[in-house]
């Protein structure tokens, strides 16, 4: 009963105050749940987030937590709307451009992916997790010199970025773009991608 009860809590993104009953601090906290947990906890705490927003920066921050959510979700659709917001809210935070390029990645779109990953790039060059990922929807669209390109920057900068190492040894080696055997065709929508 308790729990069916806090599940529907959560499914309409009200907030449970933590309580010894619960035994689960991670809902106390807007902040923390915004970037944390399950899609579900992370839709809920960013909601919440959003409700406590002062700042145009916050309110893009909350639009875009909930955006990465969706995105682990697989509801692409949802997460473009929320990556929408968070750029509209404000069009200087680079995470939203980034997960926005991942959401329309993973509409198929990867020309428009590519145009995100470059903006986000623009104001934040070191961002790996963006190389990564604009390295992979260059190999959607068959750019294999480009994709070679930003996996040997991802590890320039961080050398043991095995997701990288092993693309790039297999585009090196002439696997067949589109083939589907590179190591990992998915792009970065989930814990530790931002």
């Amino acid at each position: 009963m308790l729990a069916s009860r806090i599940t529907a809590i959560i499914a309409t993104g009200m907030v449970l105050v933590a309580s010894g009953r619960l035994g689960s601090p991670a809902l106390a906290d807007a902040t923390q749940d915004c970037r944390s947990g399950t899609p579900d906890m992370r839709v809920a705490g960013c909601s919440r987030l959003l409700s406590e927003a002062r700042t145009p920066r916050q309110r893009a921050i909350a639009f875009d937590g909930r955006c990465w959510a969706q995105i682990d979700r697989g509801a692409f659709s949802d997460a473009l709307a929320d990556c929408n917001r968070a750029i509209r809210a404000d069009d200087e935070y680079p995470y939203a451009y980034h997960n926005r390029g991942v959401a329309l990645a993973g509409l198929q779109n990867p020309s428009a992916a590519i145009a995100d990953f470059d903006h986000a790039l623009a104001m934040r060059p070191n961002f790996s997790n963006t190389l990564l990922n604009r390295a992979k929807a260059y190999i959607a669209l068959g750019n294999t010199s480009a994709a070679i390109r930003d996996f040997e920057e991802v590890l320039r900068q961080k050398p043991d970025n095995e997701e990288a190492r092993s693309n790039l040894s297999l585009l090196r080696g002439g696997l067949s773009v589109g083939g589907g055997s590179l190591v990992s065709n998915t792009l970065c929508g989930s814990v530790g991608c931002n």
